[in-house]
């Protein structure tokens, strides 16, 4: 499965892997993002909703990828909710 969500006026897509009944990583497949914030996250379901951990609420950039990416699965995954 795969989502597409827009970052700094750039599209993205990336691959989603579920793992366990609630834990979803995200697998990026750029180089820029790779870079910057690895080359996965990992977000989690509750209660129909994706949330995120912010191990670093400082790190303005990886919260607002964060953001957008729970929003994009939220979206386009609605059957992994």
């Amino acid at each position: 499965m795969h989502i597409n969500f827009n970052f700094h006026g750039s599209t993205y897509k990336a691959g989603l892997a579920k793992q366990g009944e609630n834990k979803i990583v995200v697998l990026f497949n750029d180089d820029s993002l790779e870079k910057q914030f690895g080359t996965s996250l990992p977000f989690y379901v509750e209660n129909k909703s994706v949330g995120f951990n912010t191990l670093n609420r400082s790190h303005s950039e990886l919260y607002a990828l964060n953001s957008t990416i729970s929003k994009a699965i939220s979206e386009q995954c609605k059957d992994l909710l």
